[in-house]
């Protein structure tokens, strides 16, 4: 079980105390004990601090956490990452991102710079003096990187960390959270990585962005990222075609094209824990729903995108998948009024 450090957990109670939250009610809804959190050495696990959040959040209606002069209406982390998914490259949902929160807040202000083989992303706060335990300077920045991270299925090493601030008492923390070179007293927050992370395409599909926000923030509290997996390299492969047409190749033709044996890379895949029949079914269950649900194609043309011969041998797979047919699927959820 992941861990937190207990000055997160103090510093988010004090974000709610500042804005007149009573938080002796959110602990004991979380089964926090206050006493725990000034203990030496303690940590809080993840999930609680998770739920702290979120019922943050909630308590405030205000995603910044009233760490800046003006709020954020809950949803616009959402709304960002839904657009920025149409994006094919790293470097363009950075972008894209950036410009989203540029134009709606002046509170937070974002630049991608380049600078040689060297990204930077820099982040100015109008007004820190609002976040005196720079908490929400922090977890900005840990969401930008675990975000960007989580994209492209594999972690991000970064290269130095800026802080506009003196070293705190958890500098170690920080280590941690960022572990790279560390410089404090700078003019910004910064966080800087190589530009060939910029260039790499997503392998995240709306259905997984759906289950990631929905857990949110649980997945900031690691890194996201199978590094160098063979799954996520042959997800990225299939997910990334410049078409609406799924193709996969054989097995055989995708072991040639990473330079190996079927019998290496079906021995690699099995020693991640999966399997190219494995991949190709997460990849077209998660595609089948975003086409009928979200694009609204009809069953024979999700079947034909998702290269079956027929729609009968899709509906097939899709209800092994689900457990309902297409039709029966797009009606409960009809019915339900959202999607996954």
């Amino acid at each position: 079980m992941a861990t937190v450090d207990n000055h997160y957990v103090r510093a988010a109670l004090s974000c709610a105390e500042r804005q007149g939250v009573v938080t002796a009610r959110l602990m004991e809804q979380i089964g926090l004990n206050r006493a725990q959190l000034y203990r030496p050495e303690a940590r809080t696990h993840a999930d609680q601090m998770t739920r702290l959040v979120q019922a943050v959040w909630s308590e405030l209606e205000d995603e910044f956490m009233g760490c800046t002069q003006h709020p954020c209406k809950p949803g616009a982390f959402a709304f960002m990452t839904r657009h920025t998914m149409h994006y094919d490259c790293l470097g363009a949902v950075l972008e894209q991102g950036i410009t989203f929160y540029n134009l709606f807040t002046d509170d937070i202000r974002m630049k991608l710079v380049r600078q040689g083989k060297t990204a930077s992303l820099e982040i100015d706060f109008s007004r820190p003096d609002l976040d005196p335990d720079h908490y929400y300077q922090e977890f900005w920045m840990v969401i930008w990187h675990r975000f960007a991270s989580w994209l492209i299925d594999k972690k991000i090493p970064l290269t130095q960390a800026c802080f506009n601030y003196p070293k705190p008492q958890h500098h170690q923390e920080l280590k941690h959270l960022f572990p790279c070179r560390h410089l404090f007293n700078r003019t910004q927050l910064k966080l800087s990585f190589s530009t060939e992370f910029l260039a790499l395409p997503l392998v995240r599909t709306q259905r997984e962005l759906s289950r990631f926000l929905k857990h949110s923030p649980a997945d900031f509290m690691t890194i996201p990222g199978q590094e160098q997996s063979y799954r996520g390299r042959i997800r990225a492969r299939l997910l990334n075609q410049g078409s609406n047409l799924l193709k996969c190749p054989d097995f055989e033709q995708l072991a040639k094209s990473f330079n190996m044996s079927s019998q290496t890379l079906r021995r690699k895949l099995k020693a991640e824990g999966s399997a190219y029949s494995m991949i190709k079914d997460e990849i077209r269950h998660d595609l089948s729903v975003e086409k009928l649900i979200a694009q609204q194609l009809s069953v024979a043309e999700v079947a034909h995108q998702l290269g079956y011969a027929e729609p009968r041998s899709f509906s097939r797979a899709f209800k092994e998948w689900t457990g309902s047919t297409p039709t029966e699927y797009m009606t409960l959820k009809s019915k339900r009024g959202s999607s996954e």
